[in-house]
């Protein structure tokens, strides 16, 4: 963008002198607090490659001890554990050890967003950067590489994403790199943002929760009778949950284990080749958990592909075939609603065909077909295409959210609705299944759909912390998406409307052990 320079760098005076003033009280602390943790200066010097190859000394608050070894970077260090401080693990935990280099912008050695400044010995760093024309842009306190991988990425590919920025200079660039390095911040483990505190609680919202609780309660008499009523007469059944170890079937375990004189559960490791020789003519029921999930698909090599469907589909199909060839009466599989990841639809009926968008869906969604086919009469099998599930210690999505309502200070209102499933509703389920010898394809979730915006508040709240809820227009949400890294995939799956026909999720019996609400209370409490 022609004339941006000038734009940019008066963009670079006006923020970085405003930062000095109002940051001074902040800085001042952290001077303080550097000086009296260990002997040394409270500054870092060091000398940088500018624009146009030139040198600059960079500011930086002490991290390290003063005898660790000079203009060597952190990470070729022998044990760099042992030179870092006290106060300088929080700073860099933290990106405050950055916070002097404002004053380096206000000079005009750096800008605000642009390529990292390299050492002045990093000739392999510089010499890469030269290919692309990134020694001629104004070095920045964060990059476009720095949201793309930070100090995980190989030289090569630093200097690569650096000539991406440079090829892209302007406005929108930039404020890509900024509202990713805030998401970057925001994301990173023990980071702490925004204001914490317990939420006044109204009259009328102490009482709707004791209204919920009171429904949850009713609700686990119900489903406790209706138990004690239908094993009433019923033989003690053998179940094998195979995966062991994964978060699924140990709850389902946990949850089967409460009535031993109903059911006998063991679990089966499917990593080693051992499962083979592993004797299923003694079992009822096999539920078969094993598999992976929660894939980042953008970022996934072709041979971590095929793995997925070693795993999801020739393993799960090879089970679900010895459990047949053996005896098994019944099969259960975990199949899952990404089979419809690739469908326009935003409600998913019975007539909707699966249709998976990548490779994850694909290897679930051949499975599924596979193992279908094997179900006859003396061989049930059960196929629960289960929307996120989530709970205390769940994988996936829902931990981020509940990083986020912990964290930020701000959270947009966006109207869309997801299915969700709560771990113990799929576990009271499974149970009804294996009770009911059940077979057929079925759709398990919540009795209510979720919207993101009140779920995250609903965490904040349990959680203690003061979250405002602003609203939002399309284009903010749109915004988000497009922010790299975990900000923008996370924004895409968590403020889109996907949802199963409430129909197809009604079962002869009750499995809702406790409606969302209570299970956000469960999983944060």
């Amino acid at each position: 963008m022609k004339g941006y320079h000038y734009i940019k760098r008066g963009i670079d005076i006006i923020l970085s002198g405003m930062a000095i003033v109002i940051l001074s009280p902040l800085l001042l602390f952290l001077c303080i607090a550097i000086k009296l943790d260990t002997p040394g200066p409270i500054l870092f010097k060091q000398k940088r490659v500018g624009i146009h190859r030139s040198f600059f000394q960079i500011y930086k608050f002490r991290t390290m001890r003063i005898d660790t070894p000079k203009d060597v970077p952190t990470h070729m260090l022998e044990n760099p554990e042992q030179y870092i401080t006290k106060v300088g693990k929080f700073l860099r935990k933290t990106s405050l050890d950055e916070l002097p280099q404002i004053f380096n912008i206000f000079k005009g050695e750096m800008s605000i967003v642009g390529p990292r400044p390299a050492l002045w010995n990093q000739d392999d760093l510089v010499a890469e950067r030269e290919k692309y024309g990134a020694n001629d842009v104004t070095p920045g306190l964060t990059g476009w590489a720095q949201i793309n991988g930070r100090d995980e990425l190989e030289i090569p590919d630093k200097a690569r994403l650096d000539g991406e920025y440079v090829k892209h200079l302007g406005p929108w660039m930039d404020l890509k790199c900024f509202l990713g390095t805030i998401g970057s911040v925001l994301m990173h483990d023990g980071v702490v943002e925004g204001g914490t505190g317990e939420l006044n609680k109204e009259d009328e919202e102490t009482e709707a929760h004791k209204s919920e609780t009171a429904q949850s309660s009713a609700k686990k008499e119900t489903i406790a009778k209706d138990t004690e009523e239908s094993e009433k007469g019923r033989r003690k059944k053998k179940i094998l949950i195979t995966g062991s170890g994964s978060y699924v079937g140990t709850s389902v375990e946990a949850w089967l284990k409460q009535w031993p004189e109903y059911y006998q559960v063991d679990t089966l490791d499917m990593r080693t080749q051992t499962w083979r020789t592993h004797d299923f003519s003694a079992y009822d029921v096999v539920y078969h958990v094993a598999g992976i999930a929660h894939a980042d698909v953008g970022q996934v090599t072709e041979e971590e592909k095929k793995q997925y469907y070693r795993v999801n589909t020739d393993l799960a199909v090879e089970t679900a075939e010895k459990a047949k060839k053996e005896g098994v009466q019944q099969f259960l599989f975990m199949s899952s609603m990404i089979v419809y990841s690739g469908c326009k639809e935003k409600k998913i009926t019975k007539n909707t065909i699966p249709k998976p968008l990548n490779f994850y869906g694909d290897s679930k969604w051949q499975a599924d077909q596979k193992i279908q086919a094997l179900a006859d009469e003396r061989f049930k099998v059960v196929v629960l295409r289960s929307p996120m599930i989530y709970g205390k210690g769940s994988m996936g999505n829902y931990p981020q959210l509940a990083k986020l309502a912990g964290k930020l200070p701000l959270f947009p209102i966006v109207h869309n609705q997801r299915s969700m499933l709560y771990i113990e509703n799929l576990a009271q389920f499974v149970k009804r299944m294996i009770d009911n010898e059940e077979t057929g394809v079925f759709f398990p979730q919540n009795e209510q759909y979720i919207n993101t915006s009140d779920l995250v508040q609903m965490i904040a709240v349990v959680k203690g912390h003061r979250l405002v809820m602003v609203p939002a227009t399309g284009w903010i949400i749109r915004l988000m998406k497009k922010i790299p890294g975990k900000i923008g995939i996370l924004t895409g799956k968590a403020f889109g409307d996907s949802v199963y026909d409430m129909q197809m999720s009604e079962y002869k019996e009750e499995y809702r052990v406790c409606d969302w609400k209570e299970s956000v209370r469960r999983t944060e409490g």
